[in-house]
Order: C-alpha cells, then structure tokens, then sequence
C-alpha cells in the first residue's frame, strides 16, 4: 500500500515509522521520522478510532492500521471525529497534571 504522511509532528512521523516497518511504501512530507517507541499498552495493541463515511477509504485505514500491529475499531460515519478531536484535546490537558511527558493513551476495554 502507497502511504503518504503530511505534517511536521511527532504522530505523522511515528505512523510513518510504523507503516515503513510493516513494508508499505512511503511518501512523507515533514520532518525525518522518529520512533514510535510503544506499540502496546499492558500487552494490548494500541487503539486506532477510524471515523470515515467512505467505506472503502475506512477499509484501507483500518487494512494499514492491523499491519502495524495496533487495533483499529470503527468510530463511525465522519461526522464523529469531532467528538475524536475533543478526546485528543482531552488527553492532551491531561499530561500536566498527570505529570507525564506524552505517555498516557486511551484504551476502549472489553472490545
């Protein structure tokens, strides 16, 4: 699979770093990438939420995520990623006062 990444942060490099390993060709266009250094939480995959109203399009993400080795679950129709958006924002007021530097996620449990 073709991948092109986009952006000069730290996920599009580690999604470009894990999508290198597992044999996909890459186009990237940022910075040079850097380890994703934790592909697992308490020998759990870590989670993908995909939110997409083009299936085949939701198919290929969910496809590039699995040969990662992370979990992809389906989020829903596109119109969810703003409740995704506020997750991430969420996690991301959380690092300082969890004093963590960048090392916390969520994981959706029983899935």
């Amino acid at each position: 699979m073709h991948v092109t990444v986009n952006g000069y942060g730290n996920m599009g490099c580690a999604i470009a770093t894990r999508a290198a390993a597992a044999g996909h060709t890459l186009q990237i266009v940022g910075r040079d990438p850097v380890p994703l250094t934790a592909g697992e939480v308490e020998g759990r995959p870590l989670d993908v939420l995909i939110a997409a109203d083009d299936a085949a399009a939701k198919d290929k993400v969910t496809e590039l995520a699995a040969s990662m080795g992370l979990r992809p679950l389906d989020a829903g129709p596109l119109r969810r990623s703003r409740e995704l958006e506020a997750l991430g924002f969420v996690q991301i007021a959380m690092q300082g006062a969890l004093g963590n530097t960048w090392s916390t996620t969520f994981k959706v449990l029983g899935a």
